[in-house]
């Protein structure tokens, strides 16, 4: 994980280490939460949980970096990942999943979101198997 991309100056909002919010949290820009959070979180950009941070809430981000705890479940539209210092405790959606080693995940992952083109592939199609 590169902290640089979550450094003061490239996040726009920032929850302090000793600061607690409860409710509805709705951003169109990127976040790092180092305290305490509870509610609902949902952002259009990144989301970064450092290590300090005790999260009880549903996401939804374009992309989460968990390294604090997080309890609820977790949405994104292009991945998470959970940092080996990180705890998840709940069900998470997306379609990208890094989990470091000495991370903590308990819960269901559904990552069936299928692109419709790859860069490898081309556009995606079924087709009939032959037999032989």
């Amino acid at each position: 994980m590169d902290l640089k991309l979550f450094h003061k100056d490239t996040v726009d909002t920032i929850l302090g280490e000793k600061t607690t919010l409860k409710g509805s949290l709705i951003t169109e820009v990127p976040i790092r939460i180092d305290g305490t959070f509870e509610g609902e979180i949902i952002s259009q950009s990144d989301i970064f949980l450092s290590e300090t941070s005790r999260i009880k809430a549903t996401i939804n981000g374009k992309r989460v970096i968990v390294s604090g705890e997080v309890m609820g479940d977790i949405h994104v539209t292009e991945g998470l990942e959970i940092c080996k210092n990180g705890r998840v405790y709940g069900n998470i959606g997306g379609t990208t999943l890094i989990i470091h080693e000495g991370a903590l995940f308990k819960g269901q992952v559904n990552m069936d979101t299928i692109a419709s083109q790859n860069d490898y592939e081309g556009p995606f199609e079924l087709r009939p198997t032959l037999e032989q």
